[in-house]
């Protein structure tokens, strides 16, 4: 355990990487921080100002940075991060209840080199087991076809309150793309599952008590030239049943 809340530095020495048992890190209420070194491998609860839109940026850029070598298998397992907080903070511009959310995703929402992934939070009661993330297209017409993709999480995931990051990476399959980019695919849909199917086992109004935030992750969003779609898509969006509405 390892608590650093209050101080005023800029930055936290590359040497906490170093801390193979650290498992608990506070750096709650440090206003000042522009910079985080990598995170031990055991490192799982984390605390930081939730309200603070650059600390929240900082600790996902650096999440980023734990995956960056993922790659398409059949299963992926996702670093998770445990936090304590009543509710999804506002910086999760996206944000549903339930056991998935859709986000439409704005125009031009793909840069190379500077979009970084889905940062994604959970509230709520129930233990998360898996993700299944499905990026689907503006248009079927062109024989595409919905990339998805199902991501495992460990077994700490019973906290009330996760982060977690979905990398672009682990999703994109190139070899089934047909020379379309991203930027040919207009919705990103979550469904989260628990192993042992809790979530069927509930009363009828067990999605009020699940709570998901989602934001697109850039390196930078000052650099970014995205705008609103001219369609909106349906929350069930498949091939079969998505269909474009005029605003």
């Amino acid at each position: 355990m390892l608590i650093l809340s209050g101080n005023n530095f800029e930055h936290l020495p590359r040497s906490i990487a170093q801390l193979g048992a650290l498992e608990y890190l506070d750096l709650s209420d440090c206003k000042r921080l522009t910079q985080l070194p990598e995170f031990p491998q055991k490192l799982d609860t984390i605390h930081v100002d939730w309200s603070n839109a650059s600390i929240c940026n900082l600790l996902f850029q650096n999440m980023s940075s734990l995956q960056h070598d993922i790659c398409s298998s059949d299963s992926l397992s996702l670093r998770v991060f445990r936090s304590s907080e009543e509710d999804i903070p506002s910086w999760f511009n996206n944000q549903g209840m339930g056991t998935s959310v859709s986000v439409n995703l704005p125009k031009n929402w793909y840069v190379s080199d500077n979009f970084l992934g889905f940062a994604v939070c959970y509230f709520g009661e129930y233990s998360i087991a898996c993700i299944t993330a499905h990026l689907i297209p503006l248009s079927c017409d062109d024989g595409m076809s919905s990339m998805t993709q199902e991501f495992a999480l460990p077994n700490n995931c019973g906290w009330n309150f996760i982060i977690l990051l979905v990398p672009l990476g682990g999703l994109w399959d190139a070899s089934n793309a047909n020379e379309k980019t991203p930027n040919d695919y207009g919705c990103i849909k979550l469904d989260f599952r628990e192993t042992d199917n809790d979530f069927e086992e509930t009363d009828d109004d067990f999605e009020e008590n699940m709570k998901f935030g989602v934001r697109l992750l850039y390196k930078n969003e000052s650099e970014l030239c995205i705008g609103k779609r001219k369609s909106r898509y349906e929350e069930e969006a498949t091939c079969s049943s998505s269909k474009k509405q005029r605003p």
